[in-house]
């Protein structure tokens, strides 16, 4: 079977991407567009003029934008190969947005006197894509820009991405109902400290380190105050590096000017991020997607692509990850539906589904690192030739929005609920054994906690420990415990 659209223009030009997925293929066994076992098939006789712009305008009409093998691909078409094509068919959908997208993307002018008349269409089908609500008209080809990013920084997300799911506006009035219900004022306080300190602690347990009480604290205070953050500029994004690594010798004055890697504990390198040459560029992109707070972009497409993007994007030599996951608070405190002292425990959601946050994030680090040609020597590897920045600058982010949905889904229906039911079964536990025992508060907290621990008992070990209660109190406390918890129920 021969490729056709974007997979053709990759092995005809030998195009330096990331794969092509689903890849369009010519077939004898199909009448219509049909798509099986990640194959994008077209029956014979299909409309296409096999030349480079013609796989292109097929590509775009038939599987969709993919930014990145179009940059790659408007390096081996004449600008006059489009100029003619327009000129031909100037109201042709396909070639007006290949038209502006090269103007966009190569920031040069092309030399046409055609002009459309038809109305004006969107650079991506809003039916299709996630898109910006606010586009841009362009007057030249009748074209909106309506693309999440900018030519620097340009994430894609299919619609179908999140097909079925519940509204993030949903998601966000459970989590103020469930925090707005008739609890005490005691147990609201030590559920909003615990969102943040579980949200502090698991992010440093997922680059498998425990912080001092001091750096704990510092994360903490960061992540109240993370609405402080509504604009992230280089200076910003120091001083948050500052706050989050190990020491001060990771300590970084601006973004790197070192080449980094990720490797196995095998010494393989995992993960190349893009040159440091490059990075200042992607960067200025992404603080610009980032920062966007007036086209209209969806927010949990934002905060998905701002978080994963910064962490593909690796800017310092340490500390990336917290920051990473410290992205998706930033983004989201801006929905008006999250109230402000409240935290959504993503960190801690995320440590219950670390092989699927390792599936996204090499999802992205395996082909591009395949982009790389390197020799691995004794200290650091010899890098030959590094990948192209538009493979960091475009990417489709359906996995990383379709991976946050989930993890805000289970931290909002299980993981708060959870949290809240429990120290309101504590309240009770302990209000009911203080009112019938003479004993110390500490004592019975303890003891509340030792027998929940371990499903409603009290062991030998901690029995021992309180040989000085009679044994009729502590079978009262462990009766207590299971009621009030529901253990056993």
């Amino acid at each position: 079977m021969s490729f056709l659209g974007y997979a053709r223009l990759v092995e005809q030009l030998k195009l330096s991407v990331k794969p092509v997925f689903p890849a369009a293929q010519l077939s004898g066994t199909v009448s219509q567009c049909t798509r099986i076992n990640g194959k994008l098939l077209f029956p014979h006789g299909v409309a296409l003029q096999d030349t480079p712009l013609g796989h292109l305008e097929f590509a775009i009409k038939h599987e969709g934008i993919n930014l990145e093998v179009i940059d790659a691909a408007f390096e081996h078409i004449q600008p006059e190969a489009l100029v003619t094509r327009l000129t031909q068919t100037p109201n042709g959908e396909s070639i007006r947005r290949l038209c502006f997208l090269w103007e966009w993307l190569r920031g040069s002018t092309l030399n046409t006197s055609a002009s459309p008349t038809g109305k004006y269409i969107d650079l991506f089908p809003s039916d299709v894509y996630f898109t910006a609500q606010h586009g841009e008209r362009h007057k030249t080809y009748r074209i909106t820009n309506n693309a999440l990013g900018n030519a620097q920084f340009c994430p894609t997300v299919r619609r179908d991405a999140l097909s079925g799911s519940v509204p993030l506006e949903k998601l966000l009035e459970q989590a103020r109902q469930l925090f707005y219900q008739d609890h005490s004022a005691a147990v609201y306080q030590r559920a909003i400290h615990y969102l943040y300190l579980s949200e502090t602690r698991s992010s440093f347990a997922i680059e498998k380190e425990t912080p001092s009480a001091q750096k704990e604290e510092r994360f903490v205070q960061l992540l109240q105050r993370v609405r402080d953050y509504p604009q992230l500029t280089e200076d910003d994004l120091v001083l948050l590096q500052n706050a989050v690594v190990r020491d001060v010798y990771s300590q970084e004055a601006s973004y790197r000017w070192r080449q980094n890697w990720l490797e196995n504990s095998l010494g393989r390198v995992t993960y190349f991020p893009p040159p440091p040459a490059e990075l200042s560029d992607l960067m200025q992109g992404w603080e610009a997607f980032t920062n966007d707070t007036q086209r209209g972009i969806d927010l949990l497409v934002q905060a998905a692509c701002a978080a994963f993007g910064f962490v593909y994007l690796h800017p310092f030599m340490d500390g990336n990850g917290r920051l990473h996951r410290f992205m998706f608070h930033q983004v989201l405190a801006r929905h008006p539906q999250l109230p402000a002292e409240m935290i959504v425990p993503v960190s801690a959601v995320i440590m219950q589904n670390i092989p699927a946050y390792h599936e996204v994030l090499t999802g992205f680090s395996q082909p591009i690192t395949q982009l790389w040609d390197y020799r691995r020597a004794e200290m650091e590897p010899y890098i030959l030739k590094t990948a192209p920045s538009r493979s960091y600058r475009f990417f489709n982010a359906d996995r990383e929005v379709a991976f946050l949905h989930q993890i805000l889904q289970q931290a909002i229906e299980v993981e708060m609920p959870r949290e809240i039911a429990w120290l309101d079964a504590y309240d009770e536990a302990t209000a009911l054994l203080e009112q019938r025992f003479d004993l110390p508060k500490k004592d019975i907290a303890t003891l509340v906690r030792m027998a929940w621990s371990n499903n409603g008992e009290l062991s030998k070990h901690r029995r021992k420990q309180y040989a000085h209660l009679p044994d009729k109190v502590l079978d009262e406390i462990e009766s207590v415990v299971k009621q009030t918890f529901g253990i056993g129920v």
